[in-house]
């Protein structure tokens, strides 16, 4: 009899905390693929497969006029560099926004305004093999960051929070738009509702729990349900110590959770397990910061540390807590997806 799963199988099976084959892994970004495919003598195109990774992400491309280039710079449809420098060289179009009007005047994106149709086309293709989620990096506050710079929004937040709000609003009902086009266009090859956003420090919460619940958990709670009445998984990405949150995260419906940094949380990976291992899947656990300097035999302790106490009874995907960064190097990025694939054992996966 023949027990293995496909990657949407497996993924899908650890989301209903069932028992898969094998323990299933998944990456946010792997940015050493081209030193992969060098070293394995393979087509680069064939690494996420060569290392079992089992879900896919697919978004939607933007089918508007774009701002044009300055200095290099590309923009984004929202009119905010398109940089991905994690905020060292930043222009905030909304930094001296102060009054109702100037946010409604500000030229949103449109959300009908994008390629929905090879969306489709692609989550039809990938969806045969792979859990496919989306559209991933669609974020309330970090946009509203992007927008009038992230002191700016936090100030605004405190001081002006009519403001705040009308600009968070305008965010929120863009990206309702375009997650109902997506999952609609998409359909049943896309299983997964999956989201981002960051509020929160290895340390803690940016801003109080008073301040998350009035303004962000509200409007997420209306995503969440825009996924589970279409009868998708809510699958969220949330960077750093958010422990403050999960309980709220869990009420309004989250499945799972990205990117369970446990070297940021409170708590530990025992006690994550015991108060959420019922109502979540995680996924994550792997220490990325790590991954440049540990040897290839930590990575292997490391990573079978994180399956026999996340992994019990199910409900876990393996993987790194974040990107895996360039400087990592091949083998122990190979350490990592080799040990959790081979991992077999009663209680965490099927036997023959």
């Amino acid at each position: 009899m023949n027990n293995t799963l496909n990657g949407r199988e497996r993924e899908l099976a650890a989301i209903r905390r069932e028992l898969p084959d094998r323990i299933p892994v998944d990456a946010i970004l792997v940015e050493n693929q081209q030193k992969i495919a060098d070293s394995l003598h393979i087509d680069v195109n064939g690494v996420l497969d060569r290392l079992g990774i089992d879900g896919r992400i697919v978004s939607a491309s933007y089918l508007g006029k774009l701002p044009e280039p300055v200095k290099e710079v590309s923009y984004t449809e929202f009119g905010t560099p398109n940089t991905g420098d994690y905020g060292t060289v930043r222009l905030n179009p909304l930094s001296n926004a102060h009054t109702l009007s100037r946010i409604a005047e500000y030229p949103w994106p449109d959300p009908d305004l994008y390629d929905f149709a090879a969306s489709s086309r692609a989550a039809r293709e990938l969806g045969k093999r792979y859990a496919v989620r989306g559209p991933y990096w669609k974020p309330l506050f970090c946009q509203v960051c992007d927008l009038f710079g992230m002191e700016q929004a936090m100030l605004r937040m405190l001081a002006e929070p009519q403001i705040f709000e009308a600009a968070l609003d305008r965010v929120f009902r863009y990206t309702y738009q375009f997650c109902r086009n997506l999952l609609e266009e998409c359909g049943d090859d896309m299983p997964i509702l999956c989201l981002g956003d960051d509020f929160a420090t290895q340390k803690g919460m940016m801003f109080s729990l008073e301040h998350w619940r009035r303004f962000l958990k509200p409007r997420y709670a209306k995503l969440f349900e825009l996924g589970k009445r279409s009868g998708r998984y809510v699958w969220f990405h949330s960077c750093g110590n958010i422990a403050a949150v999960l309980d709220d995260l869990v009420e309004i419906g989250l499945d799972v959770w990205e990117t369970v940094q446990l070297h940021t949380l409170p708590f530990s990976a025992e006690q994550l397990k015991q108060h959420y291992g019922e109502p979540l899947t995680f996924f994550g656990g792997i220490n990325t910061q790590r991954l440049p300097f540990a040897t290839s035999e930590q990575i292997r302790a490391e990573v079978t540390q994180r399956i026999e106490i996340l992994g019990r009874n199910g409900g876990y995907i393996c993987g790194p807590d974040h990107h895996i960064k360039p400087d990592v190097s091949v083998q122990n990025t190979l350490a990592l997806f080799e040990t959790a694939r081979a991992f077999r054992r009663r209680g965490y996966t099927k036997l023959e």
